[in-house]
């Protein structure tokens, strides 16, 4: 046990202030008024409301006493017994006592000055505490009568008796009892089902299931600049019991949803008095499809929870949100003008209405079984009419399945997560689909023209000269045979919500044989798989490739065709998730692509260098069929979509052989092209909700209009029959960007 030290009073009020880490307490004029002062110790038992300051000034008076003794604690203790004088303790960091913490005789104040936090299991003869800091339990089966002070870097958890009151300029949760005065001073909150004398807010008092709601045995009420955050659920609310008057004084009333199944219209009872005085003032309620209106009575404020006029497509903050809003059958919706449901109708059919909004009041980090008087559950909902008995109990109504939860969700989402909900409804990523396929397939396309350019400079022609790349490779032989490895990647923006990235990666295998002096005819087959994925959706590609192509040279002049076919197997996965909904959707989908180009080129080139303008005409088509999606109410039938492009490409093409000493050669090659589309480019997919709902579209990113194509690599002549090469490749856009490497062997015989 700490030792008991005295001090002459003018240095008991320094010693104290360094004990408690420097706090001036010499300064309690400066603190925010508000909350209940430590009362005198003969007092009544609902002793009048004082000021926080008053409380300040109390402890301060106490401090400079010269009776006062101050001991101070800096270590876990099991067990403290005070001394029959007027004891100042003061818990530092560090320290905790476990057991019983006596006061003894005299006058006693507890100083809790601890960030650790712990319990105060059990307390006796202690006439204040004053809880500085931390997070604190008090388990006391009845003390301090002269009430508790909690700062604003405090939290007390009352889960016994307090025999005076509180002031609360922190967080006190009351799960036991107070029996004075509880005063909540502004920026400061309070909670819990226990019950207090007077209850007076100018901060935060929360009602909510997880805290219950006070009974208060006087007068509860509230200044102006209070607010009473107030938790609702489709089966009832926590009701406020005052045995006195209620007084609300334009305090604001702010509605908390949680997670369920709602009536389109609900009633709830907010409070239940002796009398009640005034009104709420402002009523905030962040639902962007709901409206809370309070209804006041003698004796009783109830609350009505209904559908307002607001249309779905309000929240709406692109075009794919307002698509898929606007297709939205919302049966619950009333006329812009309508009023809300009077209390005595019967309730309509209700709607699923996830919706977890935080609770303003943070959670204690212990709340051990109260041993102290707690109020039952609050009273079943009532018809709140002058007229109807206030006793008298209506069930609420029983839930009934909605149509469509994910669209009965939506109609209770905040204006926050309202647009968020309706892009994911939407799906746009679903409009991508076409543009990230297509880009998908395009290193196939160019393993095939690579394969067409080495098959020009392998065989050469009589405009070449000896050490040009076109008869580099050695003479002229009947075939050829390549492996080509595909790596390509890149993303296809939209919006923020809709940027669908995709990653491919596969083989292409190619045949070639000479048909006369000009002509060379070959064929190509490859497998692919590509991954996509966006915010909330990812999905595969399987794919099958098929092609053939011919060149013809004469001279400088080189012509190339090409045409491919590929089959697609995708399968889409999807989760939707906002306001306690969620679904995991699955979609499985075919496709098909096709693309054909002919080039023509010319070599300008000398020597052991090729310098090669081009041009080309290039054709695409995308198919896709419908399909549907499965595993829950946001799933989507998506329409087939079919589209084509004509486009143009004009660049210039280089390479340069260097012969090493082992009789091998190194080709470094770069290429740009300057690729324009023709037609229509935006992408657009028709949707409907399977579950109800009309047709809407979705827009994707549109066709790059114009690009820039690059491509450089290098090509190593290990023999007269066999090379092998890599290359970087990449596509530069507006909405679009693609990138690739691709490692080539080539084997002639």
């Amino acid at each position: 046990m700490s030792v008991q030290h005295k001090f002459a009073p003018k240095y008991l009020a320094l010693a104290v202030a360094l004990a408690l880490g420097g706090l001036q307490l010499a300064n309690a004029q400066q603190q925010p008024d508000v909350a209940e002062s430590l009362p005198d110790i003969n007092v009544p038992e609902l002793p009048e409301i004082g000021s926080y300051q008053e409380a300040l000034e109390r402890i301060q008076r106490f401090i400079g006493d010269k009776n006062t003794v101050p001991i101070v604690l800096n270590t876990p203790e099991s067990i403290f017994q005070g001394a029959a004088l007027n004891d100042l303790i003061v818990l530092n960091d560090g320290a905790t006592v476990s057991g019983r913490l006596d006061g003894g005789e005299g006058k006693n104040v507890l100083v809790v000055n601890a960030s650790n936090g712990g319990t105060l299991k059990d307390t006796r003869n202690l006439n204040g505490l004053y809880l500085v800091q931390g997070d604190w339990t008090l388990s006391s089966k009845g003390d301090f009568k002269e009430g508790v002070l909690v700062e604003p870097s405090g939290t007390l958890t009352n889960l016994g008796a307090i025999e005076g009151g509180a002031i609360s300029a922190g967080k006190l949760f009351n799960k036991g009892s107070i029996k004075g005065n509880v005063q909540v001073e502004k920026g400061g909150s309070f909670a819990g089902k226990g019950t207090v004398g007077n209850l007076h807010v100018n901060g935060l008092l929360t009602v909510n299931e997880l805290h219950g709601s006070p009974r208060v045995k006087g007068n509860l009420s509230f200044s102006p600049n209070a607010e009473l955050a107030y938790e609702v659920s489709p089966v009832g609310s926590q009701t406020i019991k005052v045995d006195g008057a209620a007084k609300l004084d334009d305090a604001t009333l702010r509605i908390v949803a949680t997670p369920g199944e709602y009536p389109s219209s609900r009633q709830y009872k907010i409070i239940e008095a002796g009398s009640v005085e005034g009104k709420f003032g402002a009523i905030v309620n962040d639902l962007a499809f709901m409206t809370a209106t309070p209804q006041y009575n003698k004796k009783s404020v109830g609350l009505t929870y209904a559908r307002n006029g607001e249309s779905l497509s309000s929240a709406a903050t692109t075009n794919n949100a307002r698509g898929v809003a606007e297709s939205i059958v919302d049966p619950t919706a009333p006329a812009p003008s309508a009023t809300p449901t009077p209390l005595t109708a019967s309730a309509p059919a209700p709607i699923s209405v996830p919706v977890p909004v935080p609770v303003p009041v943070p959670v204690p980090t212990s709340a051990p079984t109260p041993i102290a008087e707690s109020v039952p559950s609050p009273m079943p909902d009532e018809p709140l009419t002058a007229q109807v008995n206030e006793s008298a109990e209506q069930p609420a109504p029983a839930p009934i399945k909605p149509a469509n939860a994910a669209v009965a969700a939506l109609l209770t989402s905040d204006k926050t997560t309202a647009p968020v909900a309706l892009e994911q409804l939407a799906a746009g990523s679903n409009a991508n689909l076409a543009k990230a396929t297509l880009s998908s397939i395009t290193p196939v396309s160019a393993s095939m023209l690579s394969a067409m350019q080495q098959l020009n400079s392998r065989y050469g022609s009589a405009y070449s000269s000896g050490n040009s790349p076109r008869q580099a490779a050695g003479a002229a032989d009947s075939g050829r045979v390549w492996i080509q490895a595909l790596g390509h990647g890149g993303k296809v923006d939209r919006d923020f919500d809709s940027t669908l990235k995709h990653a491919t990666q596969g083989l292409v295998m190619g045949a070639d044989w000479r048909l006369g002096e000009q002509w060379h005819i070959g064929l190509i087959g490859g497998k692919s798989q590509t991954r996509l994925d966006a915010r909330q959706y990812d999905g595969d590609l399987d794919s099958w490739h098929l092609g053939a192509y011919a060149v013809r040279q004469d001279g400088p002049f080189s012509l190339r065709l090409g045409a491919t076919y590929a089959s697609h197997d995708g399968a889409s996965k999807r989760r939707v998730a906002f306001n306690g909904f969620s679904d995991r959707l699955k979609g499985n989908y075919d496709a098909n692509t096709q693309q054909a180009f002919a080039e023509l080129a010319v070599n300008i080139g000398r020597h052991n260098a090729t310098l090669e303008p081009f041009a080309s005409v290039g054709y695409q088509r995308y198919q896709r069929d419908s399909y549907r999606e499965n595993g829950g109410d946001a799933a989507l039938k998506v329409f087939g979509q079919t589209r084509d492009n004509l486009s143009s490409t004009f660049g210039l093409r280089t390479a340069k052989i260097n012969r090493l000493d082992n009789g091998m050669t190194l080709t470094p090659r770069f290429s740009a092209g300057w690729k324009h589309t023709f037609g229509e480019i935006e992408s657009d997919t028709r949707q409907q909700l399977v579950k109800g709902g009309k047709r809407f579209e979705v827009a994707g990113a549109a066709l790059d209009r114009n690009s820039l194509a690059l491509d450089a690599g290098i090509d190593l002549g290990l023999s007269a029959n066999h090379t092998v090469g890599v290359g970087l490749t990449g596509e530069m856009a507006t909405d679009s960007r693609t990138h690739g490497v691709m490692g080539q062997w080539r084997m002639a015989f």
